[in-house]
């Protein structure tokens, strides 16, 4: 099943502290990685800044916006994000669950449904 996988991140002192040089290969690293995901199923919706102006804002400066195949996937991309030293120059939160139509998350919001750990190979 189709997943949604949303990166909500900041910079961290670390990411300031670093050579512009070394930023700049992490960087092209991560860019590489990026490109790399279409072969996987991927569909890179949208990466950008959060503006400051939004309403309700989350208190993160930049977002990535994906669509991967299964939660197999998502979780090894969260796996290869944590291994990477992604979360040591950026605080990051994340979101990510099956897409589902509007009408069926309205209703298990009327019923009060909470969220379930997703099953894989399912």
């Amino acid at each position: 099943m189709q997943q949604i996988f949303v990166e909500l991140y900041n910079y961290r002192r670390a990411w300031h502290a670093l050579p512009v040089d070394q930023k700049r290969l992490f960087a092209d690293h991560v860019l590489k990685e990026v490109e790399g995901l279409s072969q996987h199923g991927v569909e890179v919706i949208g990466w950008g800044m959060n503006d400051p102006n939004t309403d309700r804002r989350a208190n993160y400066d930049f977002f990535c916006v994906y669509r991967v195949p299964s939660v197999e996937f998502q979780r090894a991309f969260e796996a290869n994000i944590s291994a990477s030293k992604w979360h040591e120059y950026f605080e990051q939160v994340n979101i990510s669950g099956a897409s589902s139509a509007p009408s069926s998350l309205l209703d298990a919001n009327v019923a009060l449904r909470s969220p379930e750990p997703q099953r894989t190979g399912a």
